[in-house]
Order: C-alpha cells, then sequence, then structure tokens
C-alpha cells in the first residue's frame, strides 16, 4: 500500500530507534531512558509523516 518513501523512512527511524533500545538494554543506564522515550515521539512522528508524504507523493505523480 505503500511506496519506497515509506520504506525509506521506516528503515531509517527503525535502524535509529534500535540503537536506542539496544543501548539501554546493554548497558541498563537509566540516563538513557528517557532520550529513549523522547525519540519513540519522534518516531512515531516521522513513522505518520513518511506515509503522509508517501500517500501525497502517489497522488501527485498520479496527475502528473
Amino acid at each position: 500500500m505503500s511506496s519506497w518513501i515509506y520504506l525509506v523512512g521506516a528503515v531509517a527511524f527503525g535502524l535509529r530507534f534500535l540503537n536506542y533500545a539496544i543501548r539501554l538494554y546493554a548497558t541498563g543506564n537509566d540516563r538513557l531512558a528517557l532520550p529513549t522515550f523522547g525519540f519513540s515521539i519522534v518516531y512515531l512522528f516521522g513513522l505518520f509523516a513518511a506515509l503522509m508524504l508517501d500517500h501525497y507523493a502517489s497522488r501527485l505523480l498520479e496527475i502528473l
């Protein structure tokens, strides 16, 4: 249902979030919990923005 635009965004945001999660798990440092939570909000926003961009870009290409 989505194209490469969403794929690129989802992979990029997913890898970054995975980096935060692995660092938090591996170190067990409580100081990483808040930045991980903060990025989770950015992650969700980024996924929705990529999905919206993907949707409207495909519509624009249909018109052209």
